[in-house]
């Protein structure tokens, strides 16, 4: 089922993913799936799982900007071999035991290099958002030729009238610079100096901290 299931958002998207499809690409009736799983959330979470497996477990001799780093690049690359998986963990939490187990061993070395508890508990959540987002927008977009693409917007912004957008025009060729795997590490470089910057700087109550888990020890 699980094989069937993601064979279906690979090759039609995740919105083609309904109980009735597994059915029809496994050969059997829709009504006997039930037998196996409670409903279609529940397979889409034993999807993200085997998916999950693909991603090696962080190491705990690793330093914890090396990690991070480490774990985003190879979940994307994950998410790049199976388009349309991106786009199921948004808007839910997967927790099987290979995304729980990768948690751990993140918290572990974020807490012992002394990241404060509650950014440490949200870290997690922010970077695989990001990491989610980027690799959705790539299974999305519409552009078949991002490099055809970059110079024909460079060429049109700097067509603008300088008078109205004079630091659009300016700054044409930077706007339309690098390629999608330039624009993630760019991505992924300011999530991790701004997590690092909690290592001297605490949190403030404009960023909206939660009170209840504050740590003043950490």
């Amino acid at each position: 089922m699980v094989a069937a299931a993601l064979a279906v958002v690979e090759s039609e998207g995740g919105d083609a993913l309904t109980m009735r499809r597994i059915a029809e690409q496994i050969g059997v009736s829709a009504s006997s799936l039930y037998g196996y799983v409670e409903n279609k959330e529940e397979l889409v979470q034993l999807v993200l799982e085997q998916i999950m497996t693909e991603i090696p477990f962080p190491r705990a001799d690793q330093d914890w900007q090396a990690m991070l780093r480490t774990w985003a690049r190879e979940t994307l690359a994950v998410f790049r071999r199976h388009p349309g998986v991106a786009g199921l963990t948004m808007g839910r939490v997967p927790f099987g035991p290979s995304i729980l187990t990768a948690i751990e061993r993140m918290l572990a070395v974020m807490r012992a290099a002394g990241i404060p508890d509650q950014v440490a508990a949200f870290a997690g959540d922010l970077g695989s958002l990001y990491v989610a987002a980027f690799a959705h927008e790539q299974d999305v977009t519409p552009v078949a030729d991002a490099g055809e693409f970059a110079a024909q917007a460079g060429r049109w912004l700097k067509s603008l009238p300088p008078d109205e957008f004079p630091n659009t025009v300016a700054l044409a060729d930077q706007l339309v610079a690098g390629d999608g795997d330039d624009r993630f590490e760019w991505g992924l470089d300011v999530l991790i100096r701004g997590l690092a910057s909690y290592l001297t700087s605490p949190p403030t109550t404009q960023a909206r901290w939660p009170k209840a888990s504050d740590n003043p020890s950490r």
